[in-house]
């Protein structure tokens, strides 16, 4: 893939990092829900970085194809998280800010 290309896909709402599904994940499984489409989102593999791209699997970037039903209870239990102040293993020095911001831009992304 070319960096042009990568680029382009990776700034869409329906990509985002391994480390922010990680931790919304995280969040789900403390809240005592699940999202089975997330975690076989992670398992489908990452988009193709560009052939002299220097990161590892921390840096992948995965896009998804979340149903409007899974992405509205991710939104309502990453929404009530950052309300309550809860943090994950990774966000515990910097909160969670931009989580909400993501899931609603994806959305209204899969709302048309």
């Amino acid at each position: 893939m070319d960096w042009n290309r990568y680029k382009q896909l990776c700034d869409t709402p329906s990509v985002f990092s391994r480390w922010m599904l990680e931790q919304t994940l995280e969040l789900l499984t403390h809240s005592g829900s699940s999202s089975a489409a997330l975690e076989q989102s992670l398992r489908r593999g990452a988009i193709a970085k560009p052939e002299d791209h220097k990161g590892d699997a921390a840096t992948d970037m995965f896009q998804l194809k979340l149903s409007s039903e899974e992405v509205a209870v991710i939104v309502s239990v990453v929404a009530a998280a950052r309300t309550q102040g809860t943090a994950t293993s990774a966000t515990q020095s910097r909160g969670l800010g931009g989580f909400v911001e993501a899931w609603q831009e994806y959305d209204r992304f899969i709302a048309g």
